[in-house]
């Protein structure tokens, strides 16, 4: 139960008492916009719907909607209201999912692994769940080595899949153990109007002048990767833009001499230049297992899998297929 709510000005205190379900009513009728469509997408009657609304309202002692020649909208109660209403519905069904899963499997104990976002942790969670028949298997996102490290220290997962590179290789704490999976190459998609467009391998030097963008989400060590291998390939300091995906693809589009890199398996983001592969492949990133003392899961196994899993996926996810086809022996190919 969610009471008491306090009224506006006056320090009046409202005896309301509302439940999960009220707050569902709520919302249905907000989304739909009238009684009428809010009733058929809850499977009940208009006058029905119009009767529960009328009793929250008065519990209430306001109104939550008012109508206006587009239907129905929230009043500013109704606007507070819902906006604490969406929360609490959204705890309420990961609330009502862990108690499905509980019951599902009382005898077993959850299975917790970690993953950075990418095409191989597409795989994980199957591939865990083939290893462990039996365990209930959950997967978390794990977006920085402090929280990765965290996660596995605590007992938050017991495996995580993550990625390191050249330089800037994992060194993982006491209690913690690591197993590479393989490497995969990093490629670059470039402006349309960058003078290497066109090309299928360039080496590094040749982005000399280019301005580098790379997404807010990508990790530190990339970056210092990054920075370390151009200044080995004699470019010297670099112009390094960190953008949020949406604009970091606007701006390649339109910076002629923008460069982003890109790792070469396709995650099924959109490209909005012409992808070039480095020669000697500078950039590359490391796929890793790590798992904390107490596991009782078979890593190798799940390695073996994984490899297994993206086999087929890889052969028509490389973002250049006549690339890995003449440069076999990475990740995937």
């Amino acid at each position: 139960m969610i009471s008491p709510l306090i009224g506006p000005g006056d320090g009046h205190t409202w005896p309301a008492e509302i439940d999960v379900r009220h707050l569902r009513l709520l919302d249905a009728i907000a989304s739909a916009g009238s009684i009428a469509k809010a009733a058929t997408a809850l499977g009940l009657s208009q006058p029905a719907l119009s009767g529960q609304l009328h009793r929250v309202e008065r519990a209430l002692e306001w109104t939550v909607f008012e109508r206006d020649r587009h239907g129905l909208r929230p009043t500013a109660l109704g606007e507070v209201l819902l906006n604490h209403a969406r929360r609490v519905l959204a705890a309420a069904d990961d609330l009502e999912l862990a108690i499905r899963r509980f019951h599902s499997a009382p005898s077993e104990e959850l299975l917790r692994i970690g993953a950075l976002p990418t095409v191989l942790a597409e795989t994980l969670s199957g591939v865990v769940a083939a290893v462990t028949p039996g365990r209930p298997v959950e997967l978390l996102a794990v977006t920085s080595r402090a929280e990765l490290f965290s996660a596995l220290l605590d007992g938050t997962v017991e495996l995580a899949l993550y990625v390191d590179h050249p330089g800037h290789e994992i060194v993982p704490p006491e209690g913690v153990h690591l197993l590479p999976v393989g490497t995969e190459p990093v490629l670059v998609v470039v402006s349309p109007g960058h003078p290497v467009a066109g090309r299928g391998e360039v080496s590094l030097a040749e982005l000399d002048g280019s301005v580098w963008l790379t997404t807010s989400g990508e990790d530190d060590e990339f970056h210092a990767h990054l920075t370390d291998q151009c200044a080995r390939a004699g470019l010297g300091a670099i112009t390094v833009r960190k953008l949020d995906p949406a604009m970091s693809r606007q701006t390649v589009g339109h910076e002629p001499r923008a460069v982003t890199p890109v790792r070469s398996l396709d995650s099924g983001s959109t490209i909005p230049g012409p992808v070039v592969a480095l020669r000697g492949v500078p950039l590359r990133t490391r796929h890793l297992l790590l798992w904390r003392d107490g596991s009782s899961i078979d890593v190798p196994a799940v390695r073996s899998g994984l490899m297994h899993a993206i086999t087929e996926p890889a052969a028509i996810r490389h973002r250049l297929p006549e690339w890995a086809a003449a440069n076999p022996g990475w990740l995937g190919t």
